[in-house]
């Protein structure tokens, strides 16, 4: 029994840094993304991006 326990623990620390890991790359890739939307576009994309946000909003 306490063979199955520590392999259970094990998994959970697993799961749990594999799921932080896949965060942490999936908040990269939208940093990226809007790096590369700037560097290509400018401040026009975003402004009118966050102006359509707004209106969504109100």
């Amino acid at each position: 029994m306490s063979i199955g326990s520590r392999t259970s623990r094990g998994e959970g620390r697993h799961d749990r840094l594999l799921g932080r890991v896949l965060i942490a790359g999936a908040v990269l890739c939208l940093v990226g993304a809007g790096g590369l939307l700037w560097w290509r576009q400018g401040a026009a994309v975003f402004s009118d991006v966050v102006s359509a946000a707004l209106a969504w909003c109100f």
